[in-house]
C-alpha cells in the first residue's frame, strides 16, 4: 500500500465536494429555477474557502484599484496603486467602471508601462484586422495585463511572437501573420470581461476569444458589484439584476459616510455572496452565446498566481468550479493552475509582497498555454487555418531571440519538451 502524503491527505476534502459541482455544471437550469440556484450556491460555498483562508486578498486588489491608504502594511519604496499610477481613467455611471488610459508611457517598478491607442498593455494593432491575419483576443485580468512587467514579457506578446515564428504560418493557404489583442484590465471581474467582449473585442473581428480565468475571480466580482451598488451604477443585465434583487440588498446596505464609503460594507458583502457562482455561470453562459452567435471559437485558460495561495489543496475548490462552469457551457478549457508548481515562487513573482507572476512566470504561462494549444487537435488546425493535420500541430517552442531578459535556467526544458512539430 502507498502511503499518502500529509499534501494529498489534506486536499481530498478539497477534492470529492467539487466533484459534484462538476456534475452540476453540466445539467442546464431552467430560468424558474433561480431561486434554488441561489440557495444552492449559499450551499455549496464552505467555510473557510481558499479565498478566505488569504485575509490581504481582497484588500489588495481594492488597493491596487484606489492606492494606498497605509491600511495594508508598508510596501517598498517605488510602489504604487492603480490608482496613484495614474494608468487608468475612470468611467462616471458606467457598468466598466474603469479602463486603462490610451497612449500611455509610463515607468512603473523600473519598468516601462506603455498601452497603444486603444488603452491595451501591448504593442501598436489597428482597429480593421488586416489581411491574412489571425486575431486572437484575451480577456482577463491583472495577470493577463501583465502588472510589474513590461508588455513585450506578457504571456500574451510571448503566444504572438511564438504563433508568428511557426515555419507552417508561412505556408501557402494559412494566416501570414497573428495578433493578440490583450484586452485584460487589472481587477476586472468577470461582468467587466463580458462587457469588454461585447463593447470592445468584437469590433477587433477575432477569431480565437480566450477568456482567462483565475482563482480570485470571485473576489473581483465582490468589488465589481459592491463598487456598482455604492455608485448607483445601471446594473446593465437583467440577469444581474435579477440575482441582485433575490439577496434582499436595500437602500440601509448602501449607505455611505462624508467620503463616499460603505457605512456597512461587511453586510452588503454578506448578502451578495450567495449570488456569486450563479451570476459567475450566467457571465460565463453570455459569454459563450455571443461567441457563438459571432462564428467564434471560445477557450478558457484557468491562470495560477504565484506563491501559497494557488498550491494544490488550496485551489482544487475554486479550480473545480471553474472547470464545471466551462463544462455547462460546453466551453473549451485549458488548466494551466499548476504552471508554477515546479519553481520556487521567489523566481517567479513580481516581489515578495506580490503575487503576480514576473516576466520569468510570464515566460512558464506562455509555455502552459502553448503545450495545451499544440495538444489539441481543433485548436492546432484552426490556429495554421484549413488543410492542417494533428501531426503538423505547432511546436510550442519560441523563437530563438524574444525580446526581454532571458528565462532563468530552472533545469526544465522549455516549451515542446524537446518534441519538434
Amino acid at each position: 500500500m502507498i502511503a499518502q502524503s500529509p499534501c494529498n491527505m489534506a486536499a481530498r476534502p478539497a477534492l470529492w465536494h467539487p466533484l459534484v459541482l462538476l456534475i452540476a455544471g453540466l445539467v442546464t437550469w431552467p430560468s424558474e429555477w433561480d431561486g434554488l440556484r441561489t440557495v444552492l450556491d449559499s450551499a455549496r460555498s464552505p467555510e473557510p474557502s481558499a479565498a478566505d483562508r488569504e485575509p490581504h486578498a481582497l484588500g489588495y486588489y481594492v488597493e491596487l484599484i484606489e492606492g494606498s491608504n497605509g491600511s495594508h502594511g508598508a510596501r517598498p519604496e517605488g510602489w504604487v496603486g492603480f490608482r496613484e499610477a495614474d494608468v487608468i481613467r475612470y468611467l462616471d455611471d458606467d457598468f466598466l467602471l474603469f479602463e486603462l488610459k490610451p497612449n500611455l508611457c509610463k515607468t512603473l517598478f523600473g519598468l516601462p508601462f506603455l498601452t497603444n491607442s486603444f488603452g491595451m498593455h501591448a504593442g501598436p494593432v489597428t482597429a480593421e484586422k488586416p489581411p491574412e491575419t489571425f486575431r486572437i483576443a484575451v480577456l482577463g485580468a491583472s495577470m493577463d495585463m501583465g502588472w510589474g512587467v513590461r508588455y513585450e514579457d506578457t504571456y500574451t506578446n510571448r503566444l504572438q511572437d511564438w504563433l508568428e515564428s511557426r515555419p507552417e504560418a508561412r505556408r501557402p493557404g494559412r494566416p501570414r501573420r497573428y495578433e493578440v489583442l490583450n484586452f485584460a484590465v487589472a481587477a476586472y471581474s468577470p461582468l467587466q470581461r463580458l462587457e469588454t467582449l461585447r463593447r470592445k473585442v468584437m469590433d477587433f473581428q477575432p477569431d480565437l476569444v480566450v477568456y482567462s480565468a483565475t482563482t480570485l475571480d470571485i473576489r473581483l466580482m465582490e468589488i465589481h458589484l459592491c463598487d456598482l451598488l455604492r455608485q448607483h451604477v445601471d446594473l446593465k443585465y437583467d440577469f444581474v439584476r435579477e440575482a441582485i434583487g433575490r439577496t434582499g440588498v436595500g437602500p440601509t446596505d448602501l449607505r455611505v459616510d462624508r467620503s463616499g464609503k460603505l457605512i456597512d460594507k461587511q453586510a452588503l458583502k454578506d448578502k451578495l455572496k450567495p449570488c456569486y457562482w450563479g451570476l459567475y455561470d450566467r457571465t460565463l453562459g453570455a459569454i459563450a452565446a455571443d461567441c457563438r452567435a459571432a462564428g467564434v471559437p471560445l477557450a478558457m485558460v484557468i491562470i495560477p498566481r504565484v506563491g501559497a495561495q494557488d498550491a494544490p489543496a488550496h485551489r482544487a475548490e475554486p479550480v473545480a468550479r471553474l472547470k464545471a462552469l466551462a463544462a455547462h457551457h460546453a466551453i473549451r478549457t485549458f488548466d494551466l493552475s499548476d504552471a508554477f508548481d515546479r519553481d520556487d515562487p521567489a523566481t517567479l513573482e513580481v516581489a515578495a509582497w506580490d503575487d503576480h507572476p514576473n516576466a520569468t512566470g510570464h515566460a512558464r504561462l506562455f509555455e502552459a498555454i502553448a503545450r495545451s494549444l499544440a495538444a489539441d487537435p481543433k485548436l492546432a488546425r484552426l490556429l495554421l487555418s484549413a488543410g492542417s493535420s494533428s501531426s503538423e500541430s505547432p511546436d510550442p517552442r519560441g523563437p530563438a531571440e524574444r525580446p526581454g531578459p532571458p528565462v532563468a535556467d530552472t533545469g526544465r526544458s522549455g516549451p515542446g519538451l524537446g518534441d519538434s512539430g
